[in-house]
């Protein structure tokens, strides 16, 4: 199963902190590598509640994705749409919408 991290493989590099934002304008999750990041300090609040949703999202996804019915509505789904190019970015997008903000 590819997570975003895994779409992003490539743009940064392994020394570059990298942190995902939801995209304005077409509510897209993004990959936006920090310019001057802190050093050896533990997350925020606000930083470590968008890790807990992005890794219940990530889990949400890899269940979906284990469950034949699930994962065959999905694929219908998909087929009606022309956003997304994967199966899985757009699984990740529904998953992360049923979260909400």
């Amino acid at each position: 199963m590819m997570t975003h991290l895994d779409s992003v493989k490539g743009k940064y590099a392994k020394s570059d902190k990298v942190y995902t934002k939801v995209r304005k304008t077409d509510q897209l999750v993004i990959g936006v590598r920090l310019k001057n990041p802190p050093t050896n300090q533990p997350p925020t609040a606000g930083q470590k509640t968008a890790q807990d949703k992005l890794a219940a999202v990530a889990a949400n996804v890899k269940t979906a994705f284990a469950t034949p019915e699930t994962i065959a509505q999905y694929k219908a789904d998909f087929k009606k749409q022309r956003r997304f190019k994967t199966l899985t970015g757009f699984v990740f997008h529904k998953e992360f919408q049923k979260l909400g903000d």
